[in-house]
């Protein structure tokens, strides 16, 4: 696995946290999430199969045992 997709695993999870955070209902500021809008553009530009196989945390079957 390159080093692009080793970075993508371990930002993946704390991204999906704050992406699908809900607004706080008494923040006046209705984009108080933080979250890397560079690194979401990353995950939209990948191939649906290998961002589904991330979000299952399955490994691609390349690596020799």
């Amino acid at each position: 696995m390159g080093h692009r997709q080793d970075r993508i695993r371990r930002e993946l999870g704390s991204f999906m946290r704050a992406y699908g955070r809900v607004a706080a209902s008494n923040c006046s500021d209705p984009n108080d999430r933080n979250y890397s809008h560079k690194f979401e553009a990353e995950i939209k530009r990948m191939k649906p199969e290998d961002l589904d196989r991330l979000l299952r945390d399955e490994d691609d079957g390349d690596e020799d045992d």
